[in-house]
């Protein structure tokens, strides 16, 4: 069991999209620390015109076998998908976050990612030949997400359709001031696109990189390494409980 206070006089940027930061704050509060909210990014609805495309896809659902599910966001911003989701659908979640939404939303999960990230679910036995071959799959996700998956099943045989139900835009945030940078102690980041937003909304990103960078994975570790960040912290996914437990151990090595 961890301290309790590991986290006592730091204080930690946390950069999730606001409503979906405020777990990992009082997880850090309950550690002892502090916490300043800057995301990097907002989460906004599809074009109008893209609506119109997801609202006749959702007549066409039947001819479908499965659907996966990126993102507790990506659940919750294809809430008007569930009332036509077929009863023959195979439904997939990336994380055990995902699941838990979409679970909320009373809409069962056949298949879970075990490591929050789409190579784990890559290695599932539904997802090898000759399983895959000829699915016809909906991705639902943000706006230019990852191709790893689609491209990955279509290799496979697989038929894929990507559901882009929400687009992910940078804020018109000020940069952090200079004395909100000296104040850090760590800073959480949730995925590549974060971080890359995090360094275009700085006027002078090289004063964030002695700052201690937790990142989600080995991907975004390489990322932040090109950016220039000295101390790099890799979680063991993007989850609040992952960001927490890589935190502490990194403070507690370091007392």
């Amino acid at each position: 069991m961890k301290q309790t206070n590991l986290l006592a006089d730091k204080t930690i940027l946390v950069t999730r999209p606001a409503g979906r930061e405020k777990q990992l704050r009082r997880l850090i509060d309950r550690a002892g620390g502090s916490s300043i909210h800057y995301p990097v990014f907002s989460i906004q609805p599809p074009p109008e015109l893209d609506i119109k495309l997801l609202l006749r896809l959702r007549e066409q659902l039947h001819s479908f076998t499965m659907a996966i599910f990126i993102s507790p966001t990506a659940v919750e911003q294809s809430k008007l998908y569930f009332p036509a989701l077929p009863e023959h659908f195979t439904i997939v979640s990336i994380g055990s976050k995902t699941t838990k939404a979409l679970l909320q939303q009373n809409v069962p999960v056949d298949i879970e990612a075990p490591e929050h990230n789409t190579e784990s679910l890559l290695k599932q036995p539904a997802f090898q030949m000759p399983q895959i071959d000829g699915q016809r799959i909906l991705i639902f996700r943000g706006n230019g997400g990852r191709a790893l998956l689609g491209d990955t099943l279509v290799k496979r045989g697989a038929q894929i359709r990507y559901v882009e139900t929400y687009r992910r835009e940078i804020p018109p945030a000020a940069p952090l001031t200079l004395q909100q940078i000296e104040d850090l102690d760590a800073i959480t980041i949730s995925s590549n696109e974060g971080l890359d937003n995090l360094v275009t909304l700085m006027e002078d990103p090289s004063l964030l990189i002695d700052t201690p960078l937790v990142v989600p994975s080995k991907r975004a570790a390489t990322l932040a390494r090109q950016h220039g960040f000295k101390i790099i912290i890799t979680a063991g996914n993007a989850t609040d409980e992952a960001m927490l437990s890589a935190l502490s151990d990194y403070f507690s090595a370091d007392s």
